[in-house]
């Protein structure tokens, strides 16, 4: 994975980060990893369609969208690409 340093980041305006890229809003809870297991390193739960909610946007990384989230197993804030959100 390219470093996020070297990536720009996410320039959006206060409208744009109301609806952001995918039809996801922040504020939103969504599914996350239909097809492969994530570890939260907070409460050490193994998850596979696991739901979060989208609180921000971290930045850009080759082309995609990555989001801040809560994840809803624990409250965990951590970050996920775009390509990880199902529904």
């Amino acid at each position: 994975m390219t470093d996020l340093d070297k990536n720009p980041p996410a320039e959006l305006s206060d409208e744009e980060l109301d609806q952001v890229v995918g039809g996801v809003s922040i504020g939103d809870t969504v599914i996350c990893s239909r097809d492969d297991i994530a570890y939260c390193s907070n409460c050490g739960r193994l998850l596979k369609n696991y739901s979060a909610t989208i609180t921000g946007v971290r930045g850009v990384l080759d082309g995609h969208t990555l989001y801040w989230v809560t994840r809803n197993c624990c409250g965990h804030k951590s970050s996920i690409i775009d390509t990880e959100i199902h529904g």
